[in-house]
């Protein structure tokens, strides 16, 4: 650590931030929130803690649906939402523009909460998580820590997968070619991760999604067994997952919630794991619940909601398997990626909308 500044921030360039200004009824609309130019913020000299900040150049944001329950700071959350007034909360990969700490000079490219914003003041192992791999490797991608390889993405996959469903290891009675796994949101980011995972435990995948052209793609694409295109009007989920899972689902990772996770409940197999990450069909609306509650009863389904943040601890053991099965061809993995902070609430409301391809990330700034 060091008091001496090295910088390569220009005082002549704003900061254009995105502030939130009101909570979204239903979905986000422009004025919702206000892109600002403002100073680049500096690090405070009087500030005795200052000798171990950064400023960091924003250049991708990692788009997700949490930032729909962040908007809401009045509901309960796993973390406290944004405050009106203040700049959107988002992961974003960065370079270190400016420096007092010897040990994350300036040049360096790091993930940490930056928010949607072009420079933030990071505080290393606080508001900054790591430094990027691609640091020491040239051949990594940039945006690796915000896709498969990140702790939002890959290691909320892997950890529902391998600590909370574990396929394969005795929810079908021994034999894994009698488990059924189901994912919902099973073409998105995550989920497409969690089915890939799945399938190489040697069980039965379904995955839930919305349109043809996802379907196809968990199918085709992905190697899942079946496809539900929840958007259908030729059928119910609940009909499909009968006819494809007629002994019961064993396990099943919840991206969604609502109707989509009704259907599942109501053809669960006696002792179905379930895994909760998300609930992405209520977040523009005031929490539903689930009507047939009761089928965790009847069914005896043990169920754990759980946070990345929680098990950061397991990021290097999820990288690890995830690489390899990367390396293997085994996982495929794909980004839907959009330019310029000013259209922050066109890129988000794809998540709502089934727009995107891939895991969502907002372009900010060039590398």
């Amino acid at each position: 650590m060091t008091n001496n500044i090295n910088t390569a921030t220009s005082t002549s360039i704003k900061n254009r931030c995105m502030r939130l200004r009101s909570v979204p009824n239903g979905k986000i609309v422009k004025s919702d929130l206000e892109l600002t130019e403002e100073p680049i913020p500096s690090i405070a000299a009087d500030d005795e803690n200052s000798g171990y900040h950064v400023i960091v150049k924003n250049t991708m944001a990692s788009i997700d649906p949490t930032h729909r329950i962040w908007m809401n700071a009045k509901k309960d959350q796993y973390m406290d939402g944004v405050a009106l007034g203040d700049i959107m909360r988002a992961i974003t990969v960065g370079i270190i523009t400016e420096s007092r700490n010897i040990d994350w000079p300036v040049g360096t490219k790091v993930v940490g909460f930056g928010g949607i914003c072009d420079y933030y003041v990071g505080i290393p192992e606080v508001t900054i998580v790591e430094k990027c791999a691609c640091n020491t490797n040239n051949e990594i991608s940039p945006t690796l820590e915000l896709s498969y390889g990140g702790f939002v993405i890959g290691l909320t996959a892997w950890h529902g997968v391998n600590k909370i469903l574990q396929p394969g290891s005795s929810g079908g009675g021994g034999d894994s070619n009698n488990e059924v796994v189901v994912i919902s949101g099973g073409a998105g980011a995550v989920g497409s991760i969690a089915g890939q995972l799945s399938k190489t435990k040697g069980v039965t995948v379904i995955g839930i999604a919305g349109g043809k052209e996802k379907c196809l793609f968990m199918t085709e694409t992905l190697g899942y067994d079946y496809a539900i295109d929840y958007k259908s009007d030729e059928y119910t989920i609940s009909d499909k997952l009968k006819e494809y899972a007629p002994d019961g689902i064993t396990g099943y990772f919840d991206n969604v919630g609502g109707t989509v996770t009704e259907a599942v409940l109501a053809n669960a197999r006696n002792y179905m794991k379930m895994a909760i990450c998300g609930s992405i069909s209520e977040y523009d609306d005031e929490w539903q619940g689930i009507k047939n509650f009761n089928m965790i009863l009847m069914r005896r389904i043990s169920i754990q909601g759980f946070v990345c943040t929680d098990h950061l601890d397991e990021l290097s053991d999820a990288r690890k398997d995830l690489y390899q099965l990367k390396k293997e061809g085994r996982l495929i993995f794909r980004e839907d990626i959009r330019e310029g902070i000013e259209n922050y609430t066109e890129v988000v409301n794809l998540l709502f909308t089934g727009g995107n391809k891939g895991k969502l990330l907002l372009k900010i700034n060039e590398q």
